[in-house]
């Protein structure tokens, strides 16, 4: 019994230099993705130029608005026209009017809604598609410079957890962080004059002040609502 348990210690002592041996030979490294996606140059680009598309739709979007507004006013004109004083066919003009205007109307109207919907979900979808490729793009510089580290692992620090305000990892060492070469792949590219810690540092200030990360898409227009005529 006693040979037993010895041998049962001594297997012991066995597997745990062998698990010791294997994570030592695992190499980790960490990357904060978040602030990686923020000092990426073709972020910023890409962020300018859905912006200015969103900028031609909301202008397109007010133009509309403006005419089913202009109809609703017309509709509120023939209305104040009505006047008990009116002879019957004076009457049944301003109703024929407001009925031609009020089909008007309506068609505009479902024309204006329908046509922002289309947008909102138009801008939607090339938010995604941006934010697909720089992620991708981002992903395979992470595992080419991993590679070249001889990195086995690459953990995301800035990854968040179920808890409010919780991380999945609420500490890492600051050696095992590769972002800065990351990021210096990322922007090799880079336009002359490019400031990725002054991106950085808008971010954390939007932060800090309790506000949303940069993003695009953010001043999508929202869909107003249009006016409703009165019968």
């Amino acid at each position: 019994m006693k040979k037993f348990a010895t041998t049962l210690s001594v297997f012991a002592v066995v597997i745990s230099s062998l698990v010791a041996t294997a994570a030592a030979e695992v190499k980790v490294a960490s990357v904060n993705m978040s602030e990686l996606h923020v000092m990426f140059y073709k972020r910023v680009d890409a962020e300018n130029d859905l912006r200015k598309q969103v900028d031609a739709i909301r202008e397109e979007i007010t133009t509309r608005q403006e005419k089913v507004k202009a109809l609703e006013q017309q509709l509120m004109g023939i209305q104040k026209q009505v006047d008990p004083t009116l002879s019957e066919a004076a009457v049944k003009k301003l109703r024929e009017q407001f009925s031609s205007v009020k089909n008007e109307y309506d068609a505009e109207r479902q024309e204006y809604e329908t046509f922002v919907k289309r947008r909102q979900l138009a801008i939607s979808d090339m938010r995604l598609r941006m934010s697909t490729l720089l992620s991708r793009e981002m992903h395979e510089v992470v595992q080419a410079v991993a590679a070249e580290e001889g990195v086995d692992i690459v953990i995301d620090s800035s990854a968040i957890s179920q808890a409010p305000g919780g991380r999945v990892f609420p500490y890492v060492k600051p050696s095992m962080d590769i972002s800065e070469k990351v990021i210096k792949r990322l922007n090799a590219d880079a336009p002359a004059g490019f400031d990725a810690q002054a991106e950085l540092q808008k971010f954390r200030s939007a932060v800090q002040q309790g506000a949303a990360a940069p993003s695009a898409g953010e001043d999508v227009a929202p869909q107003p609502e249009a006016p409703a005529a009165k019968e």
